[in-house]
């Protein structure tokens, strides 16, 4: 806890100092030659019941240094209603009798805007009356068209902003990519503000019978009291969401003052040209996606009849592969019937050829076969049997080790056959 003296005196030293503000101000009275006393209030627009306000004293030295930097016309009462942007000095005072309060000097003028306070007092009541009806406005209200086609333009019959715009659209008017509805309306004068409200209600006919894409509001620059008529409630009311979808204003020149239909727009851009860029922008991304659409189809249908032709393949290929494994069985097959057939052709020709011999008993003796000179044996060689014929089986013998005991066998002699039957050779030692 401290003592009340400690506290005023604290405060008096944190509210000494100099401090650049920004304020509107309210009124100017004179509090003396040369002197003069500015309440200040808020620079932005504001309808709360209890808005902040300043009263500050500017004295003859002060003043007489804005007049030498401004013009020696420059008189303060001139600055009702306007934005200021001022350096004070701030401090604390005890008022005999009403306590202590703050006290503020005006020490220099850094800038004066050009914007009355009723201009934006008259748009901060535009917008509260659309927010207290619950319409839909601004931004949030934006949705980009997917294909923007139709596109309503409410401009001046003979004004520069009309010339603009179609300096960008009329490329793609030409084209066929758009059709721009215009829709011409006074914006200056003492009928503006009903001319807009019944161009606004054409454009609301028009996306009942077209489904409008968007709708460009266009105006060139000029006064600021020329735009009054844009921040009236007919005209704003006229413009929202509701009736008017995907609303785009380009309004003046970089500098000109925000409007209450700038606030009510779902896109607000600084000049009609920026206005009637973002349609142009909208159509190109349509076609870009319209690229992307295409070459991904393109590359879907590629896919799917490469898929195809390899199932295609894959099929043709195994059909192939059976077609030839049919045809090697079946081959293997006939070559199997006619090596049947030809052994039993041979063994039929061996059975007739063999049919008149005379066969030895089976128990007589083996013939013994003297050994023979060598030249006996080059003559006999000549003369030796073609085939050696197993007759239980009818295969050729080619080999010793293929004869066993008591197999019957026919010799094919050039000059005949002869069957024989294998018999163990007992070893004689002489």
């Amino acid at each position: 806890m401290h003592e009340l003296r400690d506290m005023i005196g604290w405060l008096r030293q944190r509210l000494r100092g100099e401090h650049t503000v920004r304020a509107c101000v309210l009124t100017v009275e004179a509090a003396g030659p040369d002197s003069h006393l500015l309440l200040l209030g808020e620079a932005q627009a504001s309808l709360s019941h209890d808005p902040p306000r300043l009263k500050v004293r500017l004295d003859a030295p002060e003043l007489a240094q804005i007049r030498a930097e401004r013009g020696v016309d420059f008189d303060p009462a001139d600055l009702v209603n306007c934005t200021i942007e001022v350096q004070l000095r701030t401090g604390l005072r005890q008022r005999f009798g009403r306590g202590a309060g703050v006290q503020a000097k005006l020490m220099a003028l850094l800038s004066l805007g050009q914007i009355p306070i009723e201009v934006e007092l008259e748009r901060e009541r535009t917008l509260q009356r659309l927010r207290l009806e619950g319409a839909r406005f601004g931004p949030d209200s934006w949705i980009e068209p997917e294909d923007p086609q139709h596109i309503a333009l409410v401009v001046s019959e003979h004004g520069e902003a009309r010339r603009d715009v179609e300096h960008v659209l009329q490329p793609l008017e030409a084209a066929r990519l758009i059709r721009l509805h215009r829709v011409c309306a006074a914006f200056e004068g003492a009928g503006a503000e009903r001319s807009l409200a019944e161009a606004l209600a054409r454009v609301t006919n028009l996306h009942a019978e077209h489904g409008l894409s968007a709708t460009l509001v266009c105006r060139g620059g000029g006064p600021i009291e020329a735009f009054r008529p844009l921040n009236s409630y007919a005209v704003a009311r006229a413009a929202t969401a509701d009736r008017l979808p995907n609303l785009i204003v380009g309004l003046g020149h970089a500098g000109t003052p925000r409007t209450a239909l700038d606030a009510v727009a779902a896109r607000s851009e600084p000049t009609p040209t920026a206005a009637a860029m973002l349609v142009r922008h909208l159509v190109e991304r349509t076609g870009i996606r319209a690229e992307r659409a295409l070459a991904a189809f393109d590359a879907a249908i590629e896919e799917d009849l490469g898929a195809a032709g390899r199932i295609a393949l894959a099929r043709a290929t195994t059909a192939f592969d059976a077609a030839l494994q049919d045809l090697v069985t079946g081959a293997e097959a006939r070559l199997r019937q006619l090596d049947r057939a030809i052994e039993r052709s041979l063994l039929l020709g061996l059975s007739a050829a063999t049919g008149g011999m005379a066969r030895r008993e089976p128990d007589a003796d083996p013939v013994q076969a003297n050994p023979l000179s060598d030249t006996e044996d080059d003559v006999l060689l000549s003369k030796a049997p073609a085939l050696v014929i197993a007759t239980d089986t009818g295969f050729i013998v080619t080999s010793a080790q293929d004869l066993s005991a008591g197999l019957p066998l026919l010799l094919q002699f050039p000059d005949g056959a002869v069957p024989v039957r294998v018999e163990p050779l007992s070893s004689t030692t002489h």
